[in-house]
């Protein structure tokens, strides 16, 4: 019967062993052995021509689709075979709708009752199936217009109506995800190409029905990992058996696609999100020495096992309608304002102008006039005092970085920014990755406020994760901008590489090493300094160089943003990193607290769980420490930094800073904090 047929066809495509069908006639060659016996060769050629009935087709074979593994082969999507439930029309000698209605519904019935079941089909599509397809089984495990796979227990108890031959179970391969949730929204999902033909046979017709790629690397690399379908020559009597079937090109599977994401470090960022951000957030780590993406985590998640046998509609409406957004990849689709963390790029612009210099000193009061409004300091209570870029970037000073960007223009800042990567999409293979924005004097003149808001990562520069952490990979770097690899290489069957994505410089940068060794000190005194935000991180593998930031990003619903960025080690960076935490309705937070703890849970897991031969691991292992430069101590060159003074405004613009006058209102000007 067809079942046999079924079940031993299938063990061929899994096996690559030829498998004799148990319903051929003995003198039947070998499926697909090309063999033909000449005297039933005529007696088949007899039956056509004499039997109108009796059938000859050519079907497509489905080839099987390739599987996305990460970077050290751990499968992330395969294939599994499932079984439907599946009408079997024998031939009916005067076929009427009532008759055809009848055999259908009994079996349909019986199987229902056996199961508990309320399978059903229109009466339309099972008359149509037999005048047109009935060579062919018709499925009818449907719920919702969905495929329904047969549970092993279900199959054992259709066992005495399969032997009665007028059901069966038809067989087919589909996509499955052993990790579930994991780097869902980078492996993405599958659907059906099309539904199986409903009329006539037609030469090309597929035995069961294909998958396509609907979203992220299934989607990128569908025509990789769909690969090349077979074609297989069925042979059928006037009763609807099968007498001979031939395979007549194997289908070739589809091609592997080795991600650059490390397993490990990618479920450690999901399941640190999921226990720390859960409104949402993202975390994005990459290797500063060629530019692999090592986890891409965004949360919330989804299974994408759910989208296998086609979503049921109120399941979709469930994930669509989700105010949290499960589906929305924030790691490279969110565009939010990066903060904080956009201080560094502020930095190294003002350096590179030579307007300001590592040992510049401005006064970091709790708000600053410009023009005739007040931009506020994220300390409000209480002035800190002078400090140079060091501490500025410990102490996340907002009005340093306002009066730095002053004096320096936006111009500087602005192709700073551009340099680092920002206002461009990294170029990964997964669509609608997020673009962000980064205003440029191109556009219009960049003065006063608006400057002041760019200048920490706030107005309408947006950007997202993966962008934040693209541009600590070249702050950590120094010299290049690297092209970010989210895959490896794609591999045959038989694990030949065909397709290999080597690591490339999207551009040079050269930061200024003076200006990059200023900016780096500070990101170390963030995690390790005294009065550091971001002491939440350490780790006591490696020195962490970081920064904090926390950002306005739904004013109307009084949410806020918590970043934290950087890489590790500080002094010869391996790891880069960036994290965002999506506060909920009027949560006070802060990067320091919500975003820092991420990274710090992340990459401890990461070491103790690494195995003694990790290349990573062995990278970072005995770096020695960078030093970070506190406010007053004496530079690399043995110089005390500047030690000018920035007067509180009192409704005028600020002046520039100037030197400070040794006189005693400047020392109880500085010992009590007043202006």
């Amino acid at each position: 019967m067809f079942d046999s047929f079924w079940r031993s066809f299938f063990l061929f495509l899994w096996s690559g062993t030829l498998v004799l069908a148990q319903d051929v006639p003995k003198a039947q060659p070998l499926i697909g052995s090309g063999e033909v016996v000449k005297e039933k060769s005529k007696d088949l050629a007899a039956t056509l021509s004499t039997q109108k009935e009796a059938r000859t087709m050519r079907l497509s074979i489905p080839a099987p689709r390739g599987q996305i593994v990460d970077r050290n082969g751990l499968a992330l999507a395969q294939n599994r075979v499932v079984y439907y439930l599946a009408l079997n029309f024998p031939f009916m000698d005067k076929a009427t709708p009532e008759k055809i209605l009848s055999f259908a519904k009994d079996r349909m019935e019986a199987a229902n009752k056996l199961l508990g079941k309320t399978w059903t089909m229109p009466d339309d599509k099972l008359i149509s199936h037999y005048q047109n397809r009935r060579w062919l089984p018709l499925v009818f495990s449907l719920e919702e217009g969905l495929n329904v796979e047969l549970s092993n227990d279900e199959q054992k108890k259709l066992a005495p109506l399969l032997e009665q031959g007028s059901l069966l179970l038809q067989p087919a391969y589909i996509r499955y995800y052993p990790k579930e949730n994991t780097a869902c929204h980078v492996i993405g999902f599958t659907g059906k190409t099309r539904r199986l033909p409903e009329g006539p046979i037609t030469d090309g017709d597929p035995l069961f029905e294909e998958m396509e790629g609907r979203d992220g690397i299934e989607l990128t690399f569908d025509a990789m990992l769909k690969g090349i379908p077979g074609e297989i020559n069925l042979l059928f009597d006037a009763d609807g058996k099968l007498l001979s079937d031939e395979v007549l090109r194997r289908p070739s599977p589809g091609r592997t696609v080795v991600l650059a994401i490390d397993y490990h470090l990618q479920k450690y960022a999901e399941n640190a999100l999921r226990e720390n951000a859960r409104n949402g957030g993202a975390m994005v780590i990459m290797d500063v020495r060629n530019g692999d993406i090592l986890a891409m985590a965004s949360y919330p998640t989804f299974n994408p096992n759910e989208f296998v046998f086609g979503i049921q509609s109120k399941r979709w409406e469930e994930l669509s309608n989700d105010p949290r957004m499960p589906l929305n990849g924030r790691a490279f689709r969110g565009e939010y304002p990066p903060a904080s963390p956009f201080k560094l790029v502020t930095a190294l612009g003002v350096l590179e102008s030579g307007k300001v210099t590592p040992t510049s000193s401005y006064y970091c009061g709790t708000d600053l006039l410009i023009g005739d409004r007040y931009f506020h300091n994220h300390n409000t209570k209480s002035d800190e005092g002078n400090m140079n870029v060091i501490t500025a970037i410990k102490r996340s000073c907002n009005t340093w970085f306002y009066q730095a960007a002053l004096d320096a223009g936006a111009d500087p800042i602005t192709t700073m920014a551009m340099r680092l990567g920002f206002g461009e999409r990294t170029g990964i293979p997964l669509k609608a990755e997020g673009k962000g924005y980064m205003p440029s004097s191109a556009d219009h003149r960049i003065v006063g406020g608006e400057l002041a808001n760019i200048s920490i990562g706030q107005g309408r520069v947006l950007a997202t994760p993966l962008q934040v952490c693209q541009c600590m990979t070249a702050i950590g770097d120094g010299m290049t901008l690297k092209q970010p690899i989210l895959v490896k290489q794609v591999q045959s069957l038989s694990e030949v590489i065909v397709e290999a994505y080597e690591p490339t410089v999207r551009r040079q940068i050269n930061l200024d090493p003076v200006a990059r060794d200023a900016v780096v000190k500070g990101m170390v005194a963030v995690v390790s300094g005294s009065g550091g935000t971001g002491h939440e991180a350490a780790i006591k593998q490696a020195q962490i160089a970081g920064k904090t930031g926390t950002a306005q990003w739904k004013p109307a619903k009084d949410q806020r943003l918590a970043w934290f960025t950087g890489f590790l080690p500080a002094s010869q960076p391996v790891l880069a990193f960036a994290v965002v935490y999506e506060g909920r309705p009027g949560e006070k937070i802060s990067g320091g607290s919500y975003a820092a703890p991420i990274v710090h849970e992340v990459f401890k897991k990461y070491y103790d769980g690494a195995p003694a031969d990790d290349a990573l691991v062995a990278a970072m292992k005995d770096v020695p420490k960078a030093v970070s430069l506190e406010e007053g101590e004496l530079d690399e060159n043995g110089v005390k930094p500047e030690t000018t003074e920035q007067v509180k405004p009192a409704g005028t613009a600020p002046a520039r800073a100037v030197p400070e006058q040794k006189t005693l209102g400047g020392f109880f000007k500085r010992l009590f904090k007043r202006s």
